[in-house]
């Protein structure tokens, strides 16, 4: 019974390792390569979608149900890291070796809301993090970090700009950071209201606080989208 029981357990620990084979062929991993040149690999459409939901950012956009929340309305050629970005994140991704940063601009659907989208790209992967962190430590700030792209049709420009977010995009290989301005496409100032509340400066930073809200929503998305756009090899 003994050497029965231990062919059994012999044979259940074969099993194991039979399975543990065939799992292993079964996975996928990142294509670290093509992770790391991202921004060169995926055509514009790709890393600024023509429209993006507010829903699910791993969602199809022709998938029924889907809202297109947000519409591309100017993209721009330049990939100068000085030229988009601004304030005091310019002046750290420049430090940490920015290589590249690509921007569009949107427009949400009530068409009274812009945003500037910079995706940001650097050899270091551990660069993005850094962005990330500052970001988030200087949203209440008046420190802008996306330089506005106009867009036709609107007013939109670095006068209008009133929140900011920032998210980095998760894979490991990735060094991407996506930063976003968001405020009025009419041009118009956040934070400027009419009296009493003009008087009164925790209801101007609520004012403003609504436009990081939104700029970090759709950096998020974004940034979700980005790494979904990552194929996945075989071993």
């Amino acid at each position: 019974m003994l050497v029965a029981g231990f062919g059994l357990l012999s044979a259940l620990g074969g099993g194991g390792l039979i399975w543990h084979a065939v799992s292993n062929s079964k996975q996928q991993i990142r294509n670290k390569q093509f992770s790391m040149e991202l921004w060169r690999n995926l055509p514009a459409d790709k890393l600024f979608p023509a429209t993006i939901g507010r829903q699910d950012p791993d969602k199809k956009q022709d998938d029924p149900g889907t809202e297109h929340g947000w519409t591309r309305v100017a993209l721009s050629s330049g990939t100068s890291c000085k030229a988009a970005l601004s304030g005091s994140l310019a002046t750290l991704a420049t430090q940490r070796g920015c290589v590249a940063a690509m921007r569009a601009t949107y427009v949400d659907d009530s068409g009274g809301t812009a945003a500037t989208v910079a995706i940001v790209t650097f050899r270091d992967l551990s660069a993005k993090e850094d962005l990330e962190d500052h970001v988030r430590d200087a949203q209440d700030g008046q420190d802008r970090v996306v330089r506005a792209l106009a867009a036709p049709g609107t007013q939109w420009k670095d006068a209008a700009r009133a929140g900011d977010g920032g998210r980095s995009v998760m894979d490991l290989y990735t060094p991407l950071f996506v930063a976003v301005t968001a405020g009025p496409a009419d041009g118009r100032r956040a934070g400027k209201l009419p009296a009493p509340w003009g008087n009164r400066p925790l209801e101007q930073k609520a004012d403003r606080s609504a436009w990081a809200s939104t700029a970090r929503g759709l950096a998020d998305s974004l940034a979700a989208r980005l790494n979904s756009q990552i194929p996945k090899v075989g071993p």
